[in-house]
């Protein structure tokens, strides 16, 4: 039984897999100042993890603060996956690898090894991320852009008289008062973004590529977007077991 870890900048999406099978998992966000506390009251195991497997971007600090408590805990070392040139017939644009973040390259990885046919992976988190693969395996580049939620936060915090919560419902309508004009305006930048590079991948690849989201706020725009798009919420675990096993 392994413990596999996907942990974002503001939340934790975990599974416990059993040979080659999610058996439970869940997700939870978290505080960096409360980290091993939102830890210790999400995951429940009723045994020891074989293994303990990690995909970070949320920097050293967390890192540390979760090897001590897995060593702790469960007398553990982590494994952490990193981002390689490629994988297999995937292969990685970025000439510096260590600037992509390990959970675009485990989403990619997932995929690549799925379904092997040109992709369009969005992930919906506290950034927008977006890949293009082309049927060969070559990474052709992405984009990055604030997330839906990060987008209302920071106009709520930087802007002195829009003082309203922030709400993440699924709309492109036109907005009657200021809180849903933030809500809705977020919703809209981001699919007019999707959607804008999906247009521009078709054109460029002249075929129909796999689209796939994933993240947090996956589900609910998926419905809003233009192309067929099919949500996969366990894409960064499905990745790290990959590379897991890869590496054995």
């Amino acid at each position: 039984m392994k413990l596999l870890l996907d942990i974002g900048n503001s939340s934790v999406n975990w599974a416990i897999q059993d040979h080659d099978d999610f058996i439970r998992s869940g997700a939870f966000s978290y505080k960096k100042d409360h980290f091993v506390d939102d830890l210790q009251e999400n995951i429940f195991l009723s045994e020891t993890p074989s293994d303990v497997l990690v995909s970070n971007v949320a920097g050293e600090k967390v890192f540390n603060m979760l090897h001590s408590w897995v060593e702790k805990k469960w007398r553990r070392e982590l494994w952490e996956a990193s981002v390689t040139s490629n994988y297999k017939d995937l292969k990685n644009s970025y000439i510096d690898t260590q600037q992509m973040g390990v959970d675009r390259w485990l989403a990619m990885v997932a995929c690549w090894e799925k379904y092997h046919t040109a992709l369009c992976l969005v992930g919906c988190g506290t950034a927008l991320t977006i890949d293009l693969i082309n049927i060969e395996g070559q990474h052709l580049g992405g984009y990055i852009i604030p997330g839906i939620d990060l987008m209302q936060k920071a106009l709520v915090s930087k802007t002195e008289q829009i003082n309203v919560k922030i709400s993440n419902q699924a709309s492109l309508d036109y907005a009657k008062d200021t809180q849903t004009a933030i809500n809705n305006g977020a919703f809209i930048a981001a699919v007019s973004m999707i959607d804008s590079v999906t247009n521009k991948f078709l054109k460029e690849l002249q075929s129909e590529p796999k689209f796939i989201i994933s993240g947090g706020m996956g589900e609910l725009t998926k419905p809003l977007l233009n192309s067929p798009f099919e949500y996969e919420p366990n894409l960064v675990l499905s990745g790290l077991s990959i590379i897991y096993k890869s590496s054995l």
